[in-house]
């Protein structure tokens, strides 16, 4: 290293630490390594591809790795992972649905529905009513397969039908389910915590013991790295829900009809699309893909 002498270590335990900081060893002078240090060439390519690398490991090798590593996986994890984030969202942001029996009971027969003619896991499959003033209109699907549909989600698409004749409350409501349900299929929340984790070992592998450094860096590439990932699993989460709303008897345009709801024209649903697009990005592009799947398909 420039400014660093060469120390010697001899057999017997000695050490050599000469006075003058660029004195090398004769062996070192012509070496590979010293070449490349000593060019210009190598040390700008060097400066140039040592951040492609890491971009590169970021944000192509590592989300494929976490990919594949999910699917080794024992479904005890995501069962866990899954309860402990409820727990966490009842405590924090969640509190008991003000909906009445009769609608708790006619999306309960339209979600046992769902899973039937899919032939999905009604035991691993759970949906859940709760009031929530943070998440507003929203609903999250949990690894576990827990699905959460706060009040203030059925209220709007319970509106947004009323007010447009050709929409149908259920058909919109099964689009966003399918869509949940697709997260879970796909593992998407286990993808992402198995990025952050190998994100995690690249970091430390390359700064290694600055530790604080290195999770100041973690922190911010994660947050930048799971919302360029997040918009793919909204993408393969959309794709889940178009592809099976024709076998529950819906059409694929459903889903564009539910995504419209947020960009109703009032205040209270510019505050809904807020908190939805802090988790579901691109919405228009969302629509205008739902608008289109008849054609691509």
């Amino acid at each position: 290293m420039p400014g660093i002498a060469t120390e010697i270590r001899f057999e017997n335990g000695d050490l050599f630490i000469p006075l003058d900081k660029n004195w090398r060893q004769a062996k070192q002078r012509g070496s590979f390594a010293s070449l490349l240090e000593s060019n210009r060439a190598s040390v700008f390519a060097a400066i140039v591809l040592a951040p492609l690398l890491v971009y590169w490991l970021i944000m192509v090798a590592m989300p494929k790795l976490a990919s594949k590593s999910v699917e080794w996986l024992p479904d005890n994890i995501a069962v866990y992972m899954g309860e402990q984030s409820f727990t966490i969202l009842e405590e924090t942001f969640l509190s008991p649905s003000k909906l009445d029996d009769e609608t708790n009971e006619q999306i309960n027969a339209l979600f046992t529905s769902t899973l039937n003619t899919l032939n999905l896991d009604t035991q691993k499959y759970q949906i859940y009513f709760r009031e929530s003033d943070y998440f507003g209109a929203n609903a999250l699907a949990l690894p576990d397969g827990t699905v959460i549909v706060t009040d203030g989600l059925i209220k709007q698409l319970e509106k947004y039908a009323q007010t447009h004749p050709n929409t149908a409350f259920d058909s919109m409501l099964t689009a966003i389910i399918l869509h949940e349900i697709g997260h879970v299929q796909d593992k998407h929340s286990l993808r992402l915590v198995a990025q952050s984790l190998t994100n995690a070992i690249v970091f430390a592998l390359l700064l290694g013991d600055l530790e604080t450094v290195g999770e100041l860096m973690v922190g911010a590439s994660s947050a930048v790295i799971q919302a360029s990932f997040s918009r793919d699993m909204e993408t393969e989460a959309d794709e889940f829900a178009l592809r099976n709303m024709e076998k529950l008897g819906f059409k694929a345009s459903a889903f564009a009809d539910a995504m419209a709801s947020f960009e109703d024209d009032n205040a209270e649903s510019t505050q809904n699309i807020i908190h939805y697009l802090s988790s579901h990005p691109a919405i228009k592009e969302r629509i205008e893909r739902a608008k289109r799947f008849k054609q691509i398909n």
